[in-house]
Parts: C-alpha cells; structure tokens; sequence
C-alpha cells in the first residue's frame, strides 16, 4: 500500500461493524485495502498531494453490501423479458395484453417470457393457464413466472414443445396442474418446470447482456458482493470467466454449483475433485447447492401441516430423506460447503436430520453448512441449527414485497417465528440476509427495513417478534454473509487491511426513522478500492 491514501473519506458517520460496532468519522484507502479507520484528525498523516477526498457531509459510509443468496444469471435474463410485478399488472387481462403487444413484434415460434406475477395481488386471485396465454399469442411460446420463480403457466406451444400432454404423469418433485379430463392447464410447479427452462436458457449472449445490466444495478444499490444459488449452467461459468478476465465483472460472486434438480452441475464438480474455495477474491467456488421444497408463496414448500387453502397440499419435496442423505454426504465428504434450499417445516426438519447424520459420522470443524431461507423452522430447530453449526441464510427482505401474501397463504398464527433473525441472533448465531433476486427487488434498503419492522409494503407486519436493531440488521447484510462465505477475514467490515469494498448512503442511516430507512439511496460504490458506482 502506498504511504499516502488513494482515498480520503470525511466527516461521515461511519459504521464500522468491526467487532466494538463502533461508528467513526473518517475512513482512509489505498490501493484496494483500508488503510485507516477514525476520527477526521486521524487521516493527516493519510494526505497526499493525489488523495482525493470525499466529504460524506454527515452521510453514512459502510461496507459494500454481500447479497448471500441470488440468482445473477436469472436476473439479467429477467431485465430482457416483460416484467409482470404488482407493480406492473393488477390482473390477468393486464399478463394478457403485454403478452399480446410482445406477440406483435416477436417472429412466430419465439419466446415471450413473463415474470413476476403474484396471485394474491391479481384481480383474478388466480393463476394464469394455457387458455389465457393461447387467447393473445397461439403461435408463439409462451412462459409467465410467478414471483418466487417456483411456479409458471405456460401456453399449448410450449406443452407441446415438451410434451406434457393429456394423463402425463408427474415428475419427481414436481407438479403438472390437469382439469377433470386430465390436460394439463399450462400451470407447472418446480421441477415439472424444467424442461421448459431448459428450452429456453439463456445464450452465451444473453447471459453477457445480463451480467452488465446485473453489474449495473445491483452496484446502484451499494451491493459489492453476491453469491449465486443459480449454479445450473456450465456457460454461465465461461461467461463469467470472461468477464472476469476482461476486467467486466465488478461483483465479487461466490458461484453455487446445483446439486440436486433435474438440470444440474453438481455432480461434474464433485467428479473433477473440485470443492468449495476454489477461484479468487472476485470469483470463487461457493457451496454445492440442492434443492428440497419450493416455496410459501407457490403453496408449494413441504410442511407438516397442510396449506389452509387445500387440506390435501402439504407442498412438494424434490427428493426422499435418504437421497437426501446420500448426496448431502456426498458433498460433505467431498470436501465441499453444502447450501440446501428448505423453507417449510417438514423440508427444514428432513435438511437438519442429513446434516446431523452426515456431521456425526465424519465430524468437522468450520464446515459453515447453511440452509437457504429458513423459513418456518420451530423453536426445536433452530436450536438443532445451533448445535450444529449451520448458517441459516434469510430472506427476510420478503418480508417487505410478500408479507401480505404469506399471511394470506398460511395464516398469522402460523407465520410467528417466521424469517427467526433475532431468535438467531439472541443463540449466538450468525444469519445472513439475501435477496433471492429477481426473485424480489435487490434494494438492501427493503431489506434492512423489513428487518428492523417486520412491514410489508401495505405496512402488515410478518412475525414482528423477530425484529431487530439496524446495526444487526446491517451486520446481517454485511459481515454475516461474508462468513457465509469464509471471508469474514477480508471484506465485510471496514477494518484496516481488509478489502475497500464499501457504500455511501445518501443519509445518515442510524438517524433516519424506519421508513426513511425506504427512502435512503446509495450516492456511492466501490469495490476493489475502485469507485463503480456514484449517483448523479
């Protein structure tokens, strides 16, 4: 490092989310590392004649935000198809006439991909189905996602493209929806998405278009770090490569391998002898990702009691508890971290049984196992989490978009414990905060707002006993997901000699009331000791 700072910030309240949770003035950075933490008067031995200085005016700086769980791919193909979010459509004739406007300029037989939708918030209060999407473009293939990415309607063209015809059967963890006469209605859950999903991956060059407009706004939001839990894709690990070398990836990314599911590359890492750590600081191998339910939203999560809405829907599971177990080991004694998706009751218990089968016949120390979402877990397990030393990794930024939904789909006595951050936090467990992206919208600030309120954006609150301060909520979306990925030694802090990755707020956060908190923006970002990102 150079004696003198490259960087000079002043003046600012900076949360330093070191281990004292102390909130100094001034930060001094040279080269890509933190040279310097303070008071204003501690960076003059820091001032050169090329420092620039940046007077932050009372602003919040803190360490660039680590999404721990999105889908980097996903979302740049999503800022390429037609959103379909309740901010965009209140209903299915609203789906229908963005699928026929997109049919006007769409040569016949090419894709309209939609995402987004929310049930509960369309004026319908239903699903679209084939019959809806034939009616405005019968000659194209047609696909609307849902919000949680779990459930899709497709049109006849694409249920024929993969041959889900009258009677077909369903696959394992998945569901074909079918009338009385047994056709299939285009609605498709979990894995019976798959080969749709599999016609219409991205190219080579869509996924490049992606990753800039990734780049693009996830540093507009202070984000400086994600780790992807897409992982299905062998050319999205050469175009990130490229990027890589190309000095295009501004994103530090931590890349999930898929395990489990129909479509998968799991299993090829395990065979090369590959395993979590492998890469560098803007690239790495992440955890071996799998797959156990879907979602709350999608009333398809595996839980013990039954969906109110339906007494025979107890979700959907991708495998049995022994396949389960199987690959599970396999992963742990491959040397690889494990992130398993498991949100209802019945997925979490089964996901903490094969850990525990797996860590107390090969035990080992710092394996930071972790299970993405964490969603309905009772007071038993998490207290299982804690004895074996499992990451849960949140979403309780859902709170915010699908708070409404949930107490809809589930009942406000079954969503008490819901997203547990502060039961977590009050163990001594590290939880880290995630976005799901596209799934719901990047922004930290929903999230930060979602765990210091519990508020949906209609301004019900979600489990409200599992609130916490801002400062953890901050240290969730910083230094925790950092951990998540064994760089809580590099990033995730500001701390000297750690990486420069941080974010400049466009207030004082620790002053701002809670829905301030919503209107907060980042006016900075920079990674690498690089300025990325500054707000016009």
């Amino acid at each position: 490092m150079s004696t003198y700072a490259d960087y000079l910030f002043i003046n600012g309240s900076v949360i330093t989310v070191d281990p004292d949770d102390r909130v100094c003035q001034a930060v001094a950075v040279s080269g890509n590392r933190i040279a310097n933490v303070g008071r204003d008067a501690d960076m003059k031995l820091f001032m050169g004649p090329r420092t620039e200085v940046i007077d932050l005016r009372g602003r919040t700086l803190l360490p660039g935000f680590v999404d721990a769980h999105c889908h980097t791919d996903l979302y740049g193909l999503n800022q390429m198809a037609i959103e379909c979010t309740p901010y965009k459509v209140s209903s299915i004739e609203d789906i229908k006439a963005k699928v026929a406007e997109a049919a006007k300029t769409t040569p016949k037989g090419g894709w309209i991909i939609c995402w987004g939708y929310d049930q509960t918030e369309l004026a319908e209060q239903r699903h679209p189905n084939r019959h809806d999407l034939d009616a405005v473009a019968p000659e194209h293939m047609v696909a609307v996602i849902r919000t949680c990415s779990h459930v899709q309607a497709v049109n006849s063209a694409v249920l024929q493209a993969v041959g889900y015809a009258q009677g077909v059967a369903d696959p394992e963890g998945g569901h074909i929806v079918k009338d009385e006469k047994g056709e299939p209605t285009g609605l498709l859950y979990e894995t019976a998405r798959d080969p749709v999903m599999s016609l219409n991956a991205g190219s080579e060059d869509e996924l490049t278009k992606g990753l800039e407009l990734l780049n693009r706004d996830f540093l507009a939001y202070g984000i400086t770090s994600v780790q992807d839990a897409t992982g299905r894709s062998i050319a999205q690990v050469r175009v990130w490569q490229k990027a890589l070398e190309d000095g295009r990836l501004k994103l530090r990314t931590y890349f999930m391998p898929r395990l489990s599911g129909a479509v998968t590359v799991g299993q090829t890492y395990l065979e090369t002898g590959l395993r979590t750590g492998f890469g560098n600081d803007m690239l790495k191998l992440g955890p071996l990702k799998l797959m156990v339910d879907g979602s709350v939203g999608g009333s398809s999560a595996a839980v013990r009691q039954a969906f109110p809405a339906d007494p025979n829907n107890f979700g959907i599971l991708y495998m049995s508890q022994e396949e389960l177990d199987r690959q599970i080991l396999a992963g742990h004694l491959g040397g690889w971290q494990l992130a398993v998706h498991a949100i209802g009751d019945k997925a979490l218990e089964m996901v903490l049984t094969s850990y525990e089968r797996a860590l107390t016949a090969h035990p080992k120390e710092n394996h930071r196992h972790r299970i993405e979402h964490f969603s309905l877990p009772d007071k038993a397990m998490v207290d299982k989490a804690k004895e074996l030393g499992i990451i849960p990794v949140l979403g309780v930024p859902f709170i915010y978009p699908h708070g409404n939904s949930y107490l809809q789909i589930l009942g406000e006595e079954r969503t008490k414990g819901m997203l547990p951050l502060k039961s977590l936090v009050e163990r001594g467990m590290i939880a880290a905060l995630s976005s799901d992206a596209p799934i719901i919208d990047p922004n930290p600030m929903r999230g930060l707002y979602a765990a210091v309120t519990r508020k949906s954006k209609f301004g019900t609150q979600v489990a409200p006993e599992e609130a916490v301060d801002i400062k953890t909520a901050i240290r969730a979306h910083t230094l925790w997901g950092a951990y998540t990925s064994f760089e809580e030694d590099i990033k995730g802090s500001i701390v000297p000699g750690k990486l420069a990755d941080l974010t400049v707020l466009s207030g004082d956060i620790l002053k701002a009331e809670d829905e301030e908190i919503l209107e907060l923006k980042a006016d900075m970002t920079m990674v690498d000791g690089q300025v990325q990102y500054q707000r016009v």
